[in-house]
């Protein structure tokens, strides 16, 4: 995109099935390029099945989060909002092999939750599309989230910046007064600033790992045998899921009361806390 920071936006487009996902990334690679912007459309199954017929011997390359940061690349989100039942009927009228079972269908709308930005930092550039929206209001909302991810971008690579010069002040205190003691040169707001963004991190993998157990719980035959109807049982553990992350917020000091601990130990301490809690 010609004269803006960011060469590329990652949009991730979220809504149930059959509501609309694809056609719409078709349309935006299909129609709406233009000589500064072009949309090209990734597919999740689509690369599923290529490194599913890969060869899974091969050592994954590592993934370098100080290089991910320096990326000039935005992240934003398209939620479909279509009605579960428009999206149940058009579920059901699509071909065989492009057809959601309807035992799956129920469960993910069941599950499915929209992207709330005030509850997870990582979704707060969301723009919604509904099934009246029209041409224009999908090129305003593209051009909507291009603005809101050059602003995060710009926020977080001036952060960067920062925190690169207070290395390099570090090392050069370091070389002036190699026979002294050196304080920390980290002042309060920067490691206020790492210390949030480390919960953030923690928060984030917590509510992955407890989304993967309540699925995981939904399928076990012991727990279903209880006799408690299985949206039930999921819209139950999904409330659960979702006050504990919000205590969590609440008291951040829970989460820092942990640290310098291995971040992996913290997460699993945390999901063990919830699967041990009494509803």
């Amino acid at each position: 995109m010609a004269g803006r920071l960011c060469d590329a936006v990652l949009v991730l487009v979220s809504g149930l099935p059959a509501a609309g996902k694809t056609t719409l990334a078709k349309h935006l690679a299909a129609h709406s390029s233009t000589p500064s912007r072009l949309y090209e459309r990734i597919s999740f199954d689509d690369l599923y099945d290529q490194m599913a017929s890969e060869d899974t011997s091969s050592k994954p390359a590592e993934f370098d989060p100080e290089q991910w940061k320096v990326l000039n690349c935005g992240f934003g989100l398209v939620y479909v909002n279509v009605s579960g039942d428009i999206c149940r009927e058009r579920n059901a009228s699509r071909n065989k092999g492009a057809r959601v079972p309807d035992e799956t269908f129920q469960r993910m709308v069941t599950v499915f939750e929209p992207p709330n930005g005030d509850q997870n930092p990582w979704e707060v550039n969301t723009c919604e599309l509904t099934s009246s929206s029209d041409v224009s209001d999908i090129e305003e909302l593209m051009d909507t989230l291009v603005q809101q991810a050059d602003k995060e971008l710009k926020e977080r690579r001036w952060l960067h910046i920062e925190k690169t010069k207070e290395k390099a002040q570090q090392v050069r205190l370091d070389l002036t007064f190699s026979y002294y003691s050196v304080p920390n040169v980290n002042g309060p707001v920067a490691q206020r600033r790492d210390r949030l963004a480390t919960q953030r991190s923690v928060l984030h993998r917590v509510d992955l790992q407890l989304r993967q157990w309540i699925s995981a719980q939904l399928q076990d035959e012991v727990v279903l045998s209880r006799g408690i109807p299985k949206a039930q049982l999921a819209s139950q553990l999904n409330q659960r899921r979702k006050k504990f992350l919000e205590s969590l917020k609440r008291s951040p000091s829970d989460i820092a009361a942990s640290f310098p601990e291995d971040i992996d130990q913290v997460v699993v301490s945390l999901v063990l806390r919830f699967q041990q809690q009494q509803e």
